[in-house]
């Protein structure tokens, strides 16, 4: 199996373009998760502007997954376990459903969808920089009302992560008001887009998303985990957290809004 032969079943146009690009999302990915807890994720976008969503959702799972080990790992002692039950067994629900509608999503919509959640992505973004500091209160962390907020938002978080991954958000929506520690934070939700991504797997080799062909790609994508893992750590030496989110963001809604431009122009 060639790579020219790879690319050409998968209807790449121009080769280059698409490695190219496929290694910067790669990339971006590993610098993200490494130095700054993977707050954001533009792989996505980026392989959205040479490929199709079905393709770029392929080719990124086995990245994420192999990155995903590595933080897991590294913050295996920083979990909230009793809001990784909630959120695990719901999100996988979201799964399901993403699943089993997918088939009805065309490229369109998912390249829509996609582009309208990196672009929302970065209005919440804006709207938390400027709002004012309040004291509101957390929501009640009674087993009910952890449970009756994870069913809703976390099932989103699996819907959205399955057909764009862009479960971030819903996430956000639920893990934010407990206030967890960054650290507890970080490693409860690296956890539950490990054990989402895992469950990707059957589902997205049965709908032809993941294939040879695909992983194979993936396979030379890898060396971009390291590279990013190392610039990940120089940039948190050069860059505050604020520097580099606000960076990443704005990549993120340019290519949002490219994204939103091309399906509706």
């Amino acid at each position: 199996m060639t790579l020219s032969f790879v690319l050409t079943s998968l209807d790449v146009v121009d080769p280059v373009l698409f490695i190219a690009l496929a290694f910067c999302a790669a990339l971006t990915t590993a610098v993200s998760n490494a130095g700054f807890g993977g707050a954001v994720t533009i792989g996505i976008p980026i392989l959205l502007l040479v490929t199709t969503p079905r393709i770029a959702l392929g080719v990124t799972l086995p990245v994420l997954l192999v990155i995903d080990v590595l933080v897991v790992y590294t913050l295996r002692h920083k979990i909230n376990y009793q809001l990784l039950t909630i959120m695990a067994l719901f999100g996988v629900l979201g799964q399901g459903i993403g699943w089993a509608f997918f088939d009805f999503i065309s490229n369109a919509m998912l390249t829509a969808f996609i582009g309208s959640m990196s672009v929302l992505t970065v209005i919440l973004f804006l709207m938390r920089q400027f709002e004012p500091a309040t004291n509101a209160s957390a929501p009640k962390q009674t087993p009910r009302h952890m449970w009756m907020r994870g069913s809703f938002w976390c099932s989103l978080s699996g819907i959205s992560s399955f057909i764009s991954v862009t479960g971030g958000i819903p996430l956000q929506i639920f893990l934010l008001p407990y206030k967890l520690p960054r650290q507890i934070y970080v490693g409860t939700a690296a956890a539950f887009f490990f054990l989402l991504n895992v469950s990707k797997v059957p589902f997205y080799w049965d709908l032809g998303i993941l294939n040879r062909e695909v992983v194979f790609v993936s396979a030379l994508l890898l060396p971009a985990i390291p590279l990013g893992i190392w610039l990940g750590r120089k940039i948190t030496h050069l860059l505050s957290d604020t520097q580099f989110y606000y960076a990443l963001h704005m990549v993120l809604g340019v290519t949002g809004l490219k994204l939103l431009v091309d399906t509706f122009a």
